[in-house]
Formats: structure tokens, sequence, C-alpha cells
């Protein structure tokens, strides 16, 4: 009984805290706040891609290198 009762007390409690933190905004916050974080993942996203992209062309112009050199006897 007693885990039952701990349970519904956790629950109750993160649902207050949520519906704190959902009531904190306005609807148009929530709208501003979303547009934000989208802008701020698309820009990660691009570093990410352009650092990963930049990793592979210098991987494959190391590769593509000749190393060769003349024998001198």
């Amino acid at each position: 009984m007693s885990k039952l009762t701990t349970g519904a007390a956790y629950s109750a409690s993160a649902g207050a805290i949520v519906h704190s933190i959902l009531t904190w905004f306005s609807p148009e916050e929530w709208s501003a706040l979303g547009v934000l974080v989208g802008i701020s993942i698309a820009i990660v996203t691009c570093i990410v891609n352009w650092y990963y992209r930049r990793k592979a062309t210098l991987a494959s112009i190391r590769a593509n290198r000749c190393y060769c050199s003349p024998a001198r006897d």
C-alpha cells in the first residue's frame, strides 16, 4: 500500500509542476518559444552537418594524395 500512495503522491506532484510550467507562459509566448527553439535546432544541425562533411572531405583528400617519391640510387 505504501508504494501505491508514494506513486500517487509523486504523480500528483509531477502533474502540479507540469501544470504550473504550462500555464507560466501565454499561448503567444509558447509560439515564440517554439519558433526560437526550432531555429536554434536548425542552426545546430547545420553546424554539425558542416563539421562532418568537412571531416569527410579532408579524409578523402588525404586518401587521394600520392605519397610516391621517385627512387634515388
